[in-house]
């Protein structure tokens, strides 16, 4: 078996077995950000994804320009406002994210291309509202997928689930 297949084998692992932790340690699930709905901050636009938009696209594939974000004491881009989710930001836990198409409780697998480094997130927050990025993830993320440095990066990003509800 090659190295590339066990990889990818351990991720489907990881999977089966972090869905439910990721689950679990999120007391309500987060109710989806109004898909199907366009919306828009200092002129960039995005429109989330409705839930039949969602169905369709697990298992799929793209490469998105993600980003991370900071606790607001430290971050000056973060607004220290509340997430869309009603959530409490984390930024010490690798398991939460944001996307301005992917409605709120879609789980995904994101993966470093240049680390080999993958991680299990959830959507919670709308966001990031910068031109060409389509996903912003916690400190704690970007720590593990190893781009904090960096601060910007292209990550493979799959589709496990879209939100229950």
């Amino acid at each position: 078996m090659t190295s590339a297949v066990c990889r990818f084998l351990g991720s489907l692992l990881l999977v089966a077995t972090s869905a439910a932790a990721v689950s679990s340690s999120i007391s309500t699930p987060a109710s989806a950000k109004s898909p199907g709905k366009t919306y828009c901050y200092n002129t960039i636009c995005h429109r989330v994804k409705t839930l039949a938009e969602m169905e369709k696209l697990v298992g799929f594939e793209e490469v998105v320009t993600a980003s991370y974000y900071d606790d607001c004491k430290t971050d000056k881009n973060n607004p220290c406002s509340a997430l869309s989710s009603g959530e409490d930001f984390r930024p010490d836990l690798p398991d939460n994210a944001a996307s301005p198409v992917y409605p709120n409780g879609t789980i995904l697998i994101l993966l470093n291309p240049k680390t080999n480094a993958s991680l299990l997130v959830r959507v919670n927050n709308s966001g990031p509202y910068a031109k060409g990025r389509l996903l912003d993830v916690s400190r704690a993320a970007a720590e593990q997928l190893g781009f904090v440095k960096l601060g910007v990066t292209k990550l493979k990003v799959t589709v496990i689930s879209g939100p229950l509800s």
